[in-house]
């Protein structure tokens, strides 16, 4: 599926055959603000290194990870990181816009 109209459509009609539970969307960052693979992927096998160096587990790992990320990116992983957000929000507008014309009628 590739445009908004289609994940609802696939969604209403999961609804609309009774089928319970969710659906998984992935939507890639746009490519302006991707980053380099080796860059960020260095960086994330350095981050849980160092994560495991540490003995960090459980809930304090994302943040962590996140963090350390950062810094080894000199910030560029964060920036990516809210472009991503913001992508995904606005994904899922435009989903649940065509969802709720779907409903209507």
């Amino acid at each position: 599926m590739d445009t908004p109209e289609e994940l609802a459509r696939a969604f209403h009609v999961k609804q609309e055959m009774g089928l319970g539970g969710g659906m998984l969307v992935t939507n890639p960052i746009p490519e302006e603000y991707s980053m380099d693979a080796d860059v960020i992927n260095k960086a994330i096998s350095e981050a849980i290194e160092d994560a495991k160096r540490q003995g960090i587990h459980g809930k304090e790992t994302t943040p962590f990870l996140l963090a350390k990320i950062k810094d080894l990116t000199g910030g560029d992983s964060l920036d990516s990181n809210i472009q991503l957000v913001y992508n995904n929000a606005r994904l899922a507008a435009k989903t649940a816009i065509s969802l709720c014309d779907l409903a209507k009628n």
